[in-house]
């Protein structure tokens, strides 16, 4: 956990080259002249007692954000430019006892995962009508995250098995009002990312970069890997390490990560089709009360306080009431 007293903020210049050696690493400390902490404050209630918000996204067109409850299932929206949420899916719709990543695409559709359920749902994010459903091969795992290509393809992170999986639009358009198996796109048996023997939960956040590539992190590891989308290579990032990395968030060229037992957000900058990440800020603070998700909104960043050690996942206790945070200055 991050220090009980005040917050850290450090800029780490690291640069790294994808398939390379790393290069010289300095760290420098931020003086309060140089560069200002970066500060938090709590952007959007959540109802409920037992949610514990697990992903963030915003519908690109209407600018809602939606909220997953990995404690009981639900969905939760807030409209945009509102403060509060509400309830868009109730628990246990569709079975659904948990969700994972819920990721809006730009043709108004909602897809949720729902962790430990072994499937994602699609829903039509104006209406919440499902619109269709693919379960994993496997009879355990779960489907955790999910990012898209620029053709709208989702591909989709497994904690525990090591499968990356695929939606095509044609795909989806078949699957239209069925529940139909997701295709495994990338086995990582005997790729670097393979993780057969690791125990805990594997891969998590992933992301599409400009360019033609995935990054996607472990969070038991640390470990962060490039997917290359035309030939589905798979490289370590060299250098990179982010234990507890939960949800990672891409745009212009920037990533942010979300460290959730450490109360850490951390800021990289990434080359077309991440053939270089440079990581280049760390922010530590108790008042992200375990952070899970982070999204850019704007030039607002976002972040799910899922409070998971009060009562949750990661432990006993009785959790403040949840809330969304605003971070500035990262």
């Amino acid at each position: 956990m991050a220090p009980s007293a005040g917050t850290r903020f450090r800029t780490r210049l690291n640069r790294l080259t994808v398939g390379g050696a790393a290069a010289l690493c300095a760290t420098v400390l931020a003086t309060g002249a140089a560069l200002a902490a970066p500060t938090v404050r709590t952007a959007d209630t959540l109802p409920g007692f037992r949610i514990y918000p697990e992903s963030l996204t915003q519908d690109p067109t209407t600018g809602d954000l939606f909220v997953s409850g990995y404690g009981d299932g639900s969905v939760l929206r807030v409209p945009a430019g509102g403060t509060q949420a509400s309830v868009f899916l109730p628990s246990g719709a569709d079975d659904r006892t948990h969700a994972a990543g819920v990721k809006a695409d730009k043709s108004g559709r909602l897809w949720v995962s729902g962790g430990t359920d072994r499937s994602v749902t699609v829903y039509d994010d104006t209406t919440g009508v499902r619109l269709a459903r693919f379960h994993i091969p496997f009879s355990s795992g779960g489907v955790n995250d999910l990012a898209f290509g620029p053709d709208g393809t989702a591909y989709l992170t497994d904690s525990f098995n090591p499968a990356v999986y695929r939606v095509t639009p044609q795909q989806l358009t078949a699957a239209q009002g069925t529940d139909a198996p997701l295709d495994t796109w990338r086995d990582l048996t005997g790729t670097p990312a393979d993780y057969t023997q690791h125990a805990g939960i594997n891969l998590n956040g992933i992301v599409y970069v400009d360019g033609g590539a995935l990054l996607t992190a472990n969070t038991t590891t640390g470990a962060v890997y490039r997917i290359a989308t035309d030939t589905g290579a798979v490289t370590a990032v060299p250098g990179i390490s982010l234990p507890n990395a939960d949800g990672l968030h891409y745009r212009d060229g920037k990533l942010w990560v979300a460290l959730n037992r450490t109360n850490t957000l951390v800021r990289l900058t990434v080359s077309p089709a991440a053939r270089s990440v440079t990581q280049d800020a760390t922010f530590s603070s108790p008042e992200l009360q375990i952070p899970t998700s982070v999204i850019r909104s704007g030039d607002r960043l976002l972040v799910a306080r899922s409070q998971y050690d009060k009562g949750g996942p990661f432990g006993a206790g009785t959790p403040a009431p949840f809330t969304i945070a605003e971070v500035d200055g990262l």
